[in-house]
């Protein structure tokens, strides 16, 4: 009895000693051109079990799949939106059109070192509510919180699959964490609601002689790194806000599903926003 004692505080004392599974501090660096303007900006996305952060320039972006919410926070007007996930609506329109295109992917015969990491090819796209798009991403299993970011992505892209309705099954996710995303958008097929076919056929038209906007987002810097719950809230003191619908639901970029492009968001469904 003295021996199966020991044995057992012997086997709590070493589980208490263990650390928590740490999570993953992804930093990229993106570069985006759209005809004669280009942007250059820094973001940063933080995994831990059933959560994920984005922080761009302008937002942060918090998906909780416990809670079944992301929430769309804007530092500088101290406020946020919360919206239901998986979505519905208009929400889930969106980010089904780039979710089901953005999960489409196909192992290339390419493999390129990033940030000290091995990574595999893999290209994607589809069509989307804005228009066209071409992916190109290397994903790595041997980088830090690989698995950890796997397993999240997953555990989101199986959310919008059982929601059904708008969401399509989609192909594989490759595992591992993306360590670069190259992104092209020919927009002109975009499908709009409350607008004649002649209407939309001209705007189309016009958007189609725009040149491709092209997106390029590379991992500056991979950590693994234990974070907590305080890491994935809306700081204290902000204040909650309507969504916003119509129109300026588009410029929103949501959290990336499957290491996909954002939806929206980068990313979030169109190229990365911020995948």
């Amino acid at each position: 009895m003295r021996k199966l004692t020991a044995l057992v505080a012997g086997m709590t004392l070493a589980m208490t000693a263990l650390p928590a599974a740490a999570g993953v501090v992804i930093t990229q660096k993106q570069h985006v051109t759209n005809g004669a303007n280009t942007r250059d900006a820094v973001q940063t996305i933080s995994v831990q079990g059933n959560k994920q952060k984005m922080v761009t320039e302008r937002h942060t972006i918090i998906t909780d799949l416990d809670k079944g919410m992301m929430y769309v926070i804007d530092p500088a007007a101290k406020n946020y939106f919360e919206i239901e996930f998986p979505p519905k609506g208009q929400m889930a329109q969106m980010m089904a059109s780039s979710t089901s295109a953005a999960m489409n992917f196909k192992k290339a015969a390419t493999t390129r070192e990033i940030a000290g990491y091995k990574c595999t090819d893999y290209d994607g796209g589809g069509q989307m509510m804005q228009g066209v798009y071409t992916v190109k991403e290397c994903f790595s299993a041997t980088a830090p919180g690989a698995e950890e970011f796997s397993e999240f992505e997953k555990k989101m892209a199986d959310k919008l699959k059982g929601a059904g309705g708008h969401f399509g099954s989609g192909g594989e996710i490759p595992r591992g964490v993306p360590l670069a995303l190259d992104s092209t958008m020919k927009m002109g097929h975009m499908a709009m609601q409350g607008m004649s076919p002649e209407q939309t056929a001209k705007i189309n038209e016009m958007m189609a002689k725009r040149p491709p906007i092209t997106t390029s987002t590379l991992v500056d810097k991979i950590e693994s790194k234990q974070l907590t719950d305080a890491d994935f809230e809306v700081p204290a003191g902000f204040a909650k806000k309507e969504l916003p619908a119509g129109p300026s639901m588009g410029s929103m970029k949501m959290a990336p599903a499957a290491g996909a492009p954002s939806a929206g968001a980068p990313a979030a469904g169109a190229p990365p926003a911020a995948h």
